[in-house]
C-alpha cells in the first residue's frame, strides 16, 4: 500500500528536486491540497468511489425541526425521512426546498405545519438543515443520510494513501509537483505537471464511472426452434 512518502518521492522526481527543496512538511501540505482537489473532482462527476457513508439521526418534534449535518460529511448525496417508525420501506426520499424561494405566497411556517409527510422536504442551511413538516411523533433513526465522506488528510509521511487515490498515487504526485514548481514561479513546468495530473484523473474516472463492464458485441441467439 502506497504512503504519503511514496507520493513525495515521485513528486520530487517530477519537479527535479530533492528533500532539501520539496521538504516533507511542505510536501504534506501540498499532498493534502491534492487529496482535497482529487476528491472534489470525483464528487463533481458523481463518482461514488469518492467514499460514501450511511448514517442515521433521531427525528424530533422540535419546531423548527433543525439538525446538524454529520461532522465527517463532505457533501450530501441524499436524505430520507421515516415519519412512521420501523425503518425499511417507511423511508421516503426528501426533496430539497429553498425557503427564500417558495411557490406563491407560501411561508415556511406553512410548510412546517402542513407539508405532507408523503412528500418530505429539507432546507440546507450550511452546517444545519431543517425537515418539513415538523413530525407529530419523535422517531428513533427517523432520518437516514447518504453522503460523501470528508477525506482523511495526511499527517505524516507514513500516512497510507486510501482508496480511490491508491488506484494511482502518482496522480497526487503530479499535483504536488505542480504546486511546488508553481511556488517557484516555474510556470511552464507547472502547466505541464497540471496537465499530467488532469489526464491521470480523467483516466481514473473512466475506470470508476462504468462500475461494471457489459458485453459490447452482439451475441448469437442460442435457440433450437423448439422454444416456439
Amino acid at each position: 500500500m502506497a504512503t504519503a512518502n511514496d507520493v513525495l518521492i515521485y513528486s520530487r522526481d517530477l519537479a527535479q528536486t530533492d528533500s532539501n527543496g520539496l521538504t516533507d512538511a511542505v510536501g504534506l501540505r501540498f499532498a493534502n491540497d491534492a487529496l482535497q482537489n482529487f476528491t472534489r473532482e470525483l464528487i463533481k462527476r458523481g463518482i461514488d468511489a469518492a467514499q460514501t457513508q450511511e448514517s442515521y439521526a433521531n427525528l424530533s418534534t422540535s419546531n423548527p425541526n433543525t439538525y446538524a449535518w454529520p461532522s465527517d460529511m463532505w457533501a450530501l448525496k441524499t436524505i430520507e425521512i421515516d415519519f412512521i417508525g420501523g425503518g425499511g420501506d417507511n423511508y421516503i426520499q426528501a426533496e430539497r426546498v429553498d425557503v427564500a424561494n417558495l411557490q406563491g405566497t407560501t411561508s415556511f411556517d406553512w410548510l412546517r405545519n402542513n407539508q405532507s409527510t408523503a412528500y418530505p422536504l429539507f432546507d440546507n442551511r450550511g452546517d444545519t438543515y431543517e425537515i418539513f413538516p415538523v413530525p407529530k411523533t419523535a422517531i428513533t433513526n427517523g432520518i437516514r443520510l447518504f453522503y460523501f465522506l470528508t477525506p482523511t488528510e495526511y499527517t505524516a509521511t507514513s500516512s497510507t494513501v486510501a482508496y480511490p487515490q491508491s488506484l494511482d498515487f502518482r496522480c497526487l504526485a503530479a499535483r504536488v509537483a505542480a504546486l511546488y514548481v508553481q511556488s517557484l514561479e516555474k510556470d511552464d513546468l507547472a502547466l505541464a505537471l497540471n496537465a499530467e495530473y488532469k489526464l491521470r484523473i480523467e483516466d481514473i474516472i473512466r475506470i470508476l464511472a462504468p462500475e461494471s463492464q457489459q458485453p459490447i458485441k452482439p451475441q448469437k441467439l442460442r435457440i433450437s426452434g423448439w422454444e416456439f
